[in-house]
């Protein structure tokens, strides 16, 4: 019996999915909003009990699929079927969240979200051949259709393709499909940071480090709102010693990020901040003062929040506050609780 179950344990996801196929028929056009609520619960039952029972609710995810992907009638908008599948692919669950967008398609064949969705996560579970296919689809559809979604993740994709490639001529025709795409992606969203910060990555990508940092200065300089444009810009300057203008980065991304919905980790803005107010006192040989050294840590006390116990970021901003505390005999007060209990281990 033991060694049945550890058979089973290990079994892959397709005959995970065929096992839920084999278990009794579940009611039938359960909605898929529900259904993503329910998935919810089997993906936070995985990886957190033993091996039995992680077992029983990845069977219990698969069969929740099926459920879905055998469906007589439409159960959902496209937005749910989106929405279902960025929930299993938040897990890594790629393969399954394909499964989701597959059935999507074929209520919404010609949506663009559900297309890109899918050249984002097929590229992560072996669906290159589906992927080729929904690829020439997006091109057919007119682009004053297209989302940003279908913009942006499509020349992820095509990115993912000169990966790929170990040939100059082809790198450098996708390079120039790409642009192509990042020209059209400004026309129809010209008040999104998302063209810019998908054009700087192309440059990233392809070592042309002049033409990235010139693609985020042209993003904050012509839009309103780019908190992801400045907090790489940031990164770049730092990492190069430009430390005043990466702090003058660094406050753009701060003020841009104040949004009903963050596109960016406000825990690293904050502790790039840090760093870069002790790289400033260093450069210069300039003691800090007093409250100097507590918006260090009160910028350190806020990463905190958003980085995971015993990262390498956590054992920098315990060494650096360490450091700072030898050197200004300024403690750490109990009410910045985080790092407190941080330097306090």
């Amino acid at each position: 019996m033991a060694i049945e179950r550890e058979i089973a344990i290990k079994m892959p996801e397709e005959e995970l999915l065929a096992a839920g196929e084999n278990r009794p028929a579940a009611v039938l056009n359960l909605p898929v909003s529900k259904a993503n609520a329910i998935a919810e619960g089997y993906l936070r039952d995985i990886g957190l009990v033993n091996e039995e029972d992680d077992y029983e609710a990845r069977l219990s995810l698969n069969e929740l699929i099926n459920q879905i992907s055998q469906q007589s009638e439409q159960a959902g908008d496209a937005d749910d079927f989106h929405n279902f599948a960025v929930t299993l692919a938040r897990k890594d669950e790629y393969g399954l969240a394909c499964s989701v967008l597959e059935c999507g398609l074929k209520w919404f064949p010609k949506n663009v979200d559900l297309i890109a969705d899918y050249l984002q996560y097929g590229v992560n579970c072996g669906k290159g051949e589906e992927c080729r296919r929904l690829y020439k689809t997006l091109l057919k559809i007119p682009k004053m259709r297209w989302t940003w979604r279908g913009f942006a993740f499509l020349i992820d994709y095509i990115q993912y393709l000169l990966d790929q490639s170990d040939s100059e001529k082809e790198i450098l025709h996708k390079k120039q499909e790409m642009l192509e795409l990042v020209s059209d992606f400004k026309r129809y969203f010209p008040y999104s940071e998302e063209a810019y910060h998908v054009e700087s990555s192309i440059y990233k990508n392809l070592n042309e480090q002049g033409k990235e940092l010139e693609t985020l200065k042209t993003a904050m300089e012509t839009l309103i709102i780019c908190p992801k444009c400045a907090l790489r810009c940031a990164d770049i300057l730092f990492d190069r010693g430009c430390y005043e203008e990466a702090m003058e980065a660094i406050k753009r991304g701060i003020s841009d990020a104040t949004q009903t919905q963050s596109s960016i980790n406000e825990g690293y803005i904050y502790y790039l901040s840090a760093l870069c107010r002790i790289a400033l006192s260093q450069k210069s040989d300039t003691a800090l003062s007093k409250q100097e050294v507590m918006d260090i840590y009160s910028n350190f006390n806020i990463a905190l929040r958003d980085f995971r116990y015993g990262s390498n970021y956590e054992a920098v901003i315990k060494s650096k506050t360490n450091t700072l505390v030898n050197k200004t005999n300024v403690d750490v007060p109990p009410e910045l609780s985080r790092l407190y209990d941080c330097i306090a281990e």
